[in-house]
């Protein structure tokens, strides 16, 4: 059989690969603190409009349904279409629904435009993650998503920073009653979602006009959707059929249960049980866990990159490592006020959490075909919506006093077993069969010789 040059893996990255990695990871920075500014402004936000424990976690639910929701369509998207217009319309889209929330007078406007939020981010990340692989090839893709994923933990410390700076800020006058527009006064929550809003459609137009269009790799002239890609249901039918895509997904829905009553539960659980502020609260909550991340994310991406170059299960069994970290880190976490011990554990819980995403989306392009990757990426997310009524659930179980924060934070842990079991059943037995990654190929082009 004769192999094609656009039919065999590319054996070098783009020259400009580095600058359009730092240009998807800042429109992550941005979008990542525009969906997590409510965590650290709920407190003032909740006392300003009567809010329940149960309404905040349908709050969080009201974006993550239409994210995933939309990634039906939206996806697809990013395989046929410029990822460049798509994200910075996206990024656009969720600073004007931020902005807008800002101006919420109840529960349901707030909700609403936390949909409308959710609706406007949903091309996002497939569009990012469809650069990221032509951008960088297997031999160093978990490294370079590694490094891309350090925009998450940084927008999680300067949101968690600054948004409960803004959040403990006394209220001031401002305009907009005399023009029928808004409250008539300014609160510290309602100033951080518009000064955010303002930054998000900035690096929004700076994308826009700097960031250039990656060509697209892998794709093969007359194996799987080929090279220019295939109708939608073809290529939905594609990545569906596929068994190790469902285990990996099924992991991901449980992480997503995790992540999830983390991101909004911790800060209120430090606010409550050890009587901090919003500001020290946010930080406290990130300032330990997420430079842990960033060392998980680049360890996890660099051993992977070379465990994946011997094991076809390589990236998988560093991602099975990352979650059982979690499960002492979580069980720990709800039950101890030690400031110090809790400290330790939150670092545990980071570096799990690099371990894990490093390698989500890479062990996911070993197993689909090129020319489906934003489609599965975003497939993984419309699945993930399974986890959205987490923080409801648990807010109303603290409510109703059934359980306290603290028990529904150690409760997570159980949830961390059955991921790494999911992970474990993919990496020694599906993925053997599912497996097309450059191991693979290198097995093809032996027996063809």
């Amino acid at each position: 059989m004769k192999i094609s040059k656009s039919s065999l893996q590319h054996d070098h990255d783009p020259s400009n690969r580095w600058w359009i990695l730092s240009l998807v990871a800042l429109a992550y920075f941005v979008l990542i603190q525009h969906r997590s500014l409510l965590f650290y402004v709920q407190e003032p936000l909740s006392k300003e409009l009567s809010l329940t424990k149960t309404q905040l976690g349908t709050l969080d639910m009201s974006f993550l349904i239409p994210y995933s929701i939309a990634q039906l369509f939206v996806a697809y998207l990013s395989d046929r279409l410029q990822r460049r217009r798509v994200l910075a319309f996206s990024l656009l889209a969720s600073s004007v629904a931020l902005a807008a929330m800002g101006f919420s007078s109840g529960f349901y406007t707030l909700m609403g435009w936390r949909i409308v939020l959710g609706f406007t981010q949903s091309a996002s990340v497939p569009a990012i993650a469809g650069v990221m692989a032509d951008c960088f090839s297997s031999r160093n893709r978990s490294t370079a998503i590694g490094i891309y994923n350090l925009s998450l933990n940084l927008a999680f410390i300067t949101v968690g920073k600054y948004g409960g700076l803004f959040a403990d800020l006394p209220s001031m006058a401002v305009p907009f009653q005399d023009w029928g527009v808004g409250p008539a006064e300014l609160s510290g929550w309602r100033l951080a979602m518009l000064c955010f809003g303002l930054l998000g459609a900035t690096a929004a137009v700076g994308i826009f006009t700097v960031m250039p269009e990656p060509e697209r790799t892998d794709r093969r002239d007359q194996s799987g959707l080929g090279t220019e890609g295939a109708a939608l249901h073809v290529t939905v039918g594609s990545v569906l059929k596929i068994r190790s895509f469902w285990m990996l997904a099924t992991g991901f829905v449980l992480f997503c249960v995790v992540a999830n009553a983390y991101d909004l539960w911790l800060p209120r659980y430090y606010i409550e049980e050890l009587g901090m502020s919003n500001e020290a609260s946010g930080q406290f909550a990130t300032i330990w866990n997420r430079p842990a991340t960033i060392v998980g994310l680049l360890v996890g991406g660099f051993l992977a990159d070379r465990l994946a170059r011997r094991w076809r299960s390589g990236r998988a069994l560093i991602q099975v490592l990352g979650i059982a970290i979690w499960v002492p880190a979580l069980y720990l976490l709800g039950n101890t006020e030690s400031q110090k011990l809790l400290a330790g554990v939150m670092v545990a819980y980071g570096l799990g959490f690099g371990f894990y995403v490093a390698n989500l989306w890479t062990t996911t392009f070993e197993v689909i075909d090129p020319a489906a990757r934003s489609t599965a990426i975003g497939y993984l997310n419309v699945i993930g919506i399974a986890a959205a009524p987490t923080t409801t659930v648990i807010g109303y179980l603290v409510d109703e006093q059934i359980l306290s924060l603290g028990q529904a934070i150690s409760g997570l842990s159980l949830v961390a077993v059955v991921i790494v079991i999911v992970l474990a059943i993919n990496a020694v037995t599906f993925l053997r069969h599912d497996y097309h990654g450059p191991l693979a190929a290198d097995s093809s082009l032996a027996h063809q010789r």
